[in-house]
């Protein structure tokens, strides 16, 4: 009986030391998702238009030698673009068992007196540079106004095909879906009038200062440590461990208490 109970106690022993090891190990590859900061924007029509001008060709018929000349005339191509400019945030992108996290932004647009929010440009990942520029198109007429709003998002790419392509027999191409973990929230709406008349090349015309731009809440100067969690898998696991020993710890002082080993001594004299 005593055997049994040195290896229960071993047994408990080793359940212990091995939570205590992961609790030690574990949290550093775990990184805690903190709230980004509302986004910074600026939103500017920028005229890559350019005329393409008069050509004329000149053909000369190789039997009779008479010259016929071509005239194609001049044109227009009109390439206009609406960039948002979005200041950057401190963010150190990081690798967890879901793929690397990074910050993304995402910017809306409707009418000005509208309600339908759409699209302006699909989730961007922050550049690397103090500005994030997006891009679409300004198909809209002169004097129309257009609210935009941005949101800063914290997310990972998730490989949905991922798993199946592990067992199928065939190769399965990569099908990725955006995965959202924490978001700042939109931010307040800019409004934005597109202008009329033709802009000169390469120029451009920033909305004005609102006072949506004087409400955007500041950046941090300083980039704040990570902080360090467990995730619900790891904290399971530990909470089984633990229990484990509780159980083992139960059962071994029910087995001292109730199997007491015999005192042979007391027999003898007795007798």
């Amino acid at each position: 009986m005593r055997s049994v109970s040195k290896s229960l106690t071993l047994i408990f022993v080793v359940l212990l030391l091995s939570s205590l090891f992961i609790l030690s190990v574990a949290p550093t590859n775990v990184q805690a998702t903190s709230k980004p900061s509302t986004p910074q924007f600026t939103i500017k029509l920028v005229d890559y238009s350019y005329d393409v001008p008069e050509s004329s060709t000149t053909t000369i018929n190789q039997y009779t030698g008479e010259e016929t000349t071509n005239t194609r005339p001049g044109y227009r191509v009109e390439n206009k673009t609406i960039e948002v400019t979005i200041k950057n945030q401190p963010f150190k992108p990081y690798t967890s068992q879901n793929g690397e996290h990074n910050l993304y932004y995402a910017v809306h647009v409707k009418g000005r007196f509208g309600e339908d929010w759409q699209v302006f440009c699909k989730n961007t990942v922050q550049s690397e540079f103090g500005y994030t520029v997006l891009t679409g198109h300004a198909r809209y007429d002169a004097g129309s106004q257009l609210d935009f709003r941005a949101e800063a998002i914290i997310g990972y790419m998730f490989d949905t095909a991922a798993e199946r392509r592990s067992w199928a027999v065939m190769d399965i191409p990569s099908s990725y879906m955006f995965i959202a973990e924490e978001s700042s929230g939109w931010s307040n709406i800019q409004t934005f009038t597109m202008p009329g008349g033709t802009l000169s090349s390469h120029s451009s015309q920033t909305t004005p200062i609102t006072t949506s731009d004087v409400n955007q809440p500041q950046l941090p100067e300083q980039t704040q440590p990570p902080n360090f969690v467990f995730p619900p898998s790891f904290l399971l696991w530990i909470g089984t461990l633990l229990f484990v020993g509780i159980i083992v710890a139960v059962v071994l002082v029910f087995l001292r208490r109730h199997f007491k080993p015999p005192n042979y001594h007391n027999s003898v004299y007795n007798t």
